[in-house]
Protein backbone atom coordinates (compact mmCIF):
# COMPACT_ATOMS: atom_id res chain seq x y z
CA UNK A 1 0.00 0.00 0.00
CA UNK A 2 1.34 3.06 -0.78
CA UNK A 3 1.65 6.17 1.55
CA UNK A 4 -0.73 8.41 0.09
CA UNK A 5 -3.39 5.21 0.85
CA UNK A 6 -2.63 4.79 4.37
CA UNK A 7 -3.25 8.51 4.61
CA UNK A 8 -6.69 8.49 3.61
CA UNK A 9 -7.69 5.57 5.36
CA UNK A 10 -6.76 7.45 8.42
CA UNK A 11 -8.15 10.56 7.48
CA UNK A 12 -11.79 8.15 6.59
CA UNK A 13 -11.30 6.33 10.58
CA UNK A 14 -10.69 9.98 12.20
CA UNK A 15 -14.28 10.87 10.19
CA UNK A 16 -16.10 7.82 11.42
CA UNK A 17 -14.68 8.37 15.03
CA UNK A 18 -15.67 11.79 15.33
CA UNK A 19 -19.18 10.90 13.41
CA UNK A 20 -19.94 8.22 15.87
CA UNK A 21 -19.10 10.51 18.93
CA UNK A 22 -21.33 13.22 17.63
CA UNK A 23 -24.56 10.52 17.28
CA UNK A 24 -23.87 9.43 20.85
CA UNK A 25 -23.56 13.39 22.12
CA UNK A 26 -27.14 13.52 20.48
CA UNK A 27 -28.69 10.41 22.14
CA UNK A 28 -27.45 11.70 25.40
CA UNK A 29 -29.00 15.29 25.18
CA UNK A 30 -31.85 12.86 23.97
CA UNK A 31 -32.06 10.87 26.90
CA UNK A 32 -32.15 14.49 29.34
CA UNK A 33 -34.71 15.49 27.15
CA UNK A 34 -36.98 12.81 27.66
CA UNK A 35 -37.90 13.47 31.58
CA UNK A 36 -42.05 12.81 31.47
CA UNK A 37 -43.47 16.46 32.01
CA UNK A 38 -44.77 17.11 35.09
CA UNK A 39 -48.70 17.62 34.70
CA UNK A 40 -50.42 21.11 34.95
CA UNK A 41 -53.14 19.70 36.79
CA UNK A 42 -50.81 17.91 39.34
CA UNK A 43 -49.49 20.15 40.34
CA UNK A 44 -52.63 22.90 40.85
CA UNK A 45 -53.80 19.99 42.92
CA UNK A 46 -51.14 19.70 45.02
CA UNK A 47 -50.94 23.18 45.49
CA UNK A 48 -54.79 23.42 46.12
CA UNK A 49 -54.65 20.67 48.63
CA UNK A 50 -51.59 22.21 50.67
CA UNK A 51 -53.49 25.52 50.71
CA UNK A 52 -56.47 23.95 51.84
CA UNK A 53 -54.64 21.95 54.98
CA UNK A 54 -52.82 25.61 55.87
CA UNK A 55 -56.28 26.83 55.47
CA UNK A 56 -58.17 24.34 57.73
CA UNK A 57 -55.35 24.49 60.37
CA UNK A 58 -55.32 28.34 60.98
CA UNK A 59 -59.23 28.41 60.84
CA UNK A 60 -61.30 28.92 64.20
CA UNK A 61 -64.24 27.02 64.16
CA UNK A 62 -67.52 28.87 63.83
CA UNK A 63 -70.39 29.09 66.63
CA UNK A 64 -73.23 27.37 65.40
CA UNK A 65 -76.21 29.62 65.47
CA UNK A 66 -79.15 28.83 68.17
CA UNK A 67 -81.64 27.10 67.16
CA UNK A 68 -84.22 28.42 69.70
CA UNK A 69 -87.22 29.94 68.39
CA UNK A 70 -87.80 33.79 69.18
CA UNK A 71 -90.68 33.93 72.01
CA UNK A 72 -93.27 36.17 70.73
CA UNK A 73 -95.18 38.55 72.89
CA UNK A 74 -98.37 37.96 73.43
CA UNK A 75 -101.28 39.60 73.05
CA UNK A 76 -102.14 42.18 75.85
CA UNK A 77 -104.82 41.15 77.79
CA UNK A 78 -107.10 44.75 78.58
CA UNK A 79 -108.24 42.81 81.95
CA UNK A 80 -104.44 42.34 83.08
CA UNK A 81 -105.05 46.72 83.41
CA UNK A 82 -104.75 47.82 86.67
CA UNK A 83 -107.73 49.15 88.37
CA UNK A 84 -105.95 52.41 89.45
CA UNK A 85 -104.02 54.56 87.59
CA UNK A 86 -101.97 57.98 87.82
CA UNK A 87 -102.20 61.03 85.58
CA UNK A 88 -100.55 64.07 86.23
CA UNK A 89 -99.33 62.79 89.36
CA UNK A 90 -103.29 61.80 90.96
CA UNK A 91 -104.72 58.46 91.30
CA UNK A 92 -107.81 57.60 89.43
CA UNK A 93 -109.87 54.41 89.94
CA UNK A 94 -114.01 53.57 88.18
CA UNK A 95 -116.91 53.84 90.01
CA UNK A 96 -119.39 52.00 87.54
CA UNK A 97 -122.88 51.49 88.26
CA UNK A 98 -125.20 49.28 85.92
CA UNK A 99 -128.77 48.37 86.18
CA UNK A 100 -131.64 46.74 83.69
CA UNK A 101 -134.69 49.18 83.34
CA UNK A 102 -137.61 46.71 83.92
CA UNK A 103 -140.42 48.89 84.19
CA UNK A 104 -143.66 48.14 82.44
CA UNK A 105 -144.05 50.83 79.80
CA UNK A 106 -146.32 50.29 76.86
CA UNK A 107 -144.60 51.03 73.43
CA UNK A 108 -146.05 53.26 70.57
CA UNK A 109 -146.66 49.56 68.89
CA UNK A 110 -148.35 48.74 71.84
CA UNK A 111 -145.82 45.81 72.90
CA UNK A 112 -143.69 45.98 75.77
CA UNK A 113 -140.38 47.07 75.14
CA UNK A 114 -137.34 44.77 75.57
CA UNK A 115 -135.79 45.68 78.48
CA UNK A 116 -132.28 47.26 78.19
CA UNK A 117 -128.91 47.65 79.93
CA UNK A 118 -128.13 51.18 80.99
CA UNK A 119 -124.49 52.20 82.41
CA UNK A 120 -123.05 54.79 84.30
CA UNK A 121 -118.99 54.69 84.39
CA UNK A 122 -117.62 57.96 86.44
CA UNK A 123 -113.61 57.84 86.72
CA UNK A 124 -112.82 59.07 89.96
CA UNK A 125 -109.73 60.77 91.73
CA UNK A 126 -108.50 59.25 95.20
CA UNK A 127 -109.62 61.16 97.93
CA UNK A 128 -111.77 63.59 95.91
CA UNK A 129 -108.70 65.87 94.58
CA UNK A 130 -109.62 67.54 91.27
CA UNK A 131 -109.39 65.44 88.23
CA UNK A 132 -105.88 66.52 86.16
CA UNK A 133 -106.73 68.59 83.27
CA UNK A 134 -106.82 67.36 79.33
CA UNK A 135 -108.02 63.70 80.06
CA UNK A 136 -109.83 62.22 77.38
CA UNK A 137 -112.60 58.96 77.71
CA UNK A 138 -111.91 57.15 74.33
CA UNK A 139 -113.50 53.63 74.98
CA UNK A 140 -115.60 51.75 77.48
CA UNK A 141 -115.47 47.98 77.09
CA UNK A 142 -117.85 45.60 79.35
CA UNK A 143 -117.74 42.53 79.65
CA UNK A 144 -119.94 39.19 80.81
CA UNK A 145 -118.40 35.78 79.94
CA UNK A 146 -118.06 35.53 76.23
CA UNK A 147 -119.65 38.59 75.82
CA UNK A 148 -118.68 42.23 75.55
CA UNK A 149 -120.66 45.85 75.06
CA UNK A 150 -118.25 47.77 73.42
CA UNK A 151 -118.86 51.36 72.54
CA UNK A 152 -115.94 53.42 71.05
CA UNK A 153 -117.60 56.31 69.68
CA UNK A 154 -120.41 58.79 70.34
CA UNK A 155 -119.56 58.73 73.60
CA UNK A 156 -122.10 61.05 75.98
CA UNK A 157 -119.64 62.21 78.69
CA UNK A 158 -120.54 64.27 81.59
CA UNK A 159 -118.44 66.10 83.82
CA UNK A 160 -119.19 66.83 87.55
CA UNK A 161 -117.00 70.03 87.81
CA UNK A 162 -113.47 68.92 88.24
CA UNK A 163 -114.56 65.96 90.55
CA UNK A 164 -115.36 63.10 87.89
CA UNK A 165 -116.25 62.36 84.40
CA UNK A 166 -118.70 60.25 83.53
CA UNK A 167 -119.91 58.02 80.47
CA UNK A 168 -123.87 57.56 80.45
CA UNK A 169 -124.58 54.36 78.32
CA UNK A 170 -127.93 52.68 77.12
CA UNK A 171 -129.47 50.12 75.20
CA UNK A 172 -127.07 47.43 76.29
CA UNK A 173 -127.54 43.39 76.34
CA UNK A 174 -129.69 41.96 78.39
CA UNK A 175 -127.94 40.57 80.74
CA UNK A 176 -129.51 38.83 83.85
CA UNK A 177 -129.87 41.35 86.87
CA UNK A 178 -127.81 40.58 89.91
CA UNK A 179 -125.19 39.08 87.58
CA UNK A 180 -121.78 40.72 87.22
CA UNK A 181 -119.77 42.71 84.57
CA UNK A 182 -116.30 43.75 84.29
CA UNK A 183 -115.64 47.42 83.32
CA UNK A 184 -112.50 48.77 81.11
CA UNK A 185 -112.07 52.59 79.97
CA UNK A 186 -109.48 53.79 78.41
CA UNK A 187 -108.58 57.23 78.72
CA UNK A 188 -105.84 59.75 76.58
CA UNK A 189 -104.01 61.72 78.53
CA UNK A 190 -100.58 63.70 77.19
CA UNK A 191 -100.75 61.61 74.33
CA UNK A 192 -100.27 58.08 75.76
CA UNK A 193 -103.29 55.98 76.53
CA UNK A 194 -104.27 54.27 79.90
CA UNK A 195 -106.48 51.64 80.80
CA UNK A 196 -108.26 51.21 84.29
CA UNK A 197 -110.63 48.31 84.97
CA UNK A 198 -113.27 47.55 87.39
CA UNK A 199 -114.36 44.11 88.19
CA UNK A 200 -117.29 41.98 89.71
CA UNK A 201 -119.45 45.35 89.20
CA UNK A 202 -123.41 44.09 89.96
CA UNK A 203 -125.78 44.63 87.36
CA UNK A 204 -129.03 46.17 89.50
CA UNK A 205 -133.00 46.11 88.24
CA UNK A 206 -135.19 48.90 87.99
CA UNK A 207 -139.14 48.31 88.64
Amino acid sequence: MTQTGKVSQQAAWKQGCIGLLGCMSVLGLMGCDERQPVSSESSAETVQTETETETSSDKTPERAESSTPVQLPEAVDIWQSPEQVVLGEVPLHLGSELWLNSMPVIGDDGANPARKLFASIRLLAADHQPLPKGIEITQVLIEQGDEQWLVQQHLEIRKDGNKSLEVALRGGPEWQPSSTVNVAVTVLFQGQEHTVIQKQVVIAQVF
